[in-house]
């Protein structure tokens, strides 16, 4: 199995592949209204808005860096009805890795999307669980994949 390794300010990162749809190079996004923190953008998506975290923005506290290994990386979230597509904005999209043992890391209660490290990998990249960067009830406000 094999994972997509990025970066987020200092912070190296992986999601895995299985969950990613598309990764898409840097664009404008629309600016959301009162959007949560970290939220920078809906993405008009396969005919559908979708939201997109900045993680530079949540993990560094600065916004990615208009380079050309930052994308958007699009990502389903959930299962079933209520499967849903995200964006995260990273940077240094470039890697694909071997997603094999992992190991527990640090749980922080403020950052509940930061999942288990790669330790065959340089940097220790840490798996991002892109269900937890947007609460449920802002999640069931986006239409699901399917269009339903």
């Amino acid at each position: 199995m094999l994972a997509l390794a990025f970066r987020a300010g200092d912070a190296d990162l992986a999601v895995a592949a299985r969950d990613i749809v598309e990764v898409l190079p840097r664009m404008p996004l629309r600016q959301p209204p009162l959007a949560p923190p970290g939220v920078v953008g809906l993405l008009p998506y396969r005919g559908m808005l979708t939201p997109v975290v900045d993680l530079c923005l949540i993990a560094a506290g600065r916004p990615a860096a208009a380079l050309l290994g930052t994308r958007i990386i699009v990502v389903a979230v959930g299962t079933g009805e209520s499967r849903r597509w995200l964006g995260l904005l990273a940077e240094d999209v470039v890697d694909l890795i071997e997603l094999g043992d992992t190991l527990e890391g640090l749980r922080l209660p403020e950052a509940p999307w930061l999942g288990r490290h790669l330790p065959g990998s340089p940097g220790l990249p840490q798996l991002v669980d892109a269900a937890e960067l947007l609460p449920e009830a802002l999640l069931r406000l986006f239409v699901p994949e399917n269009g339903a």
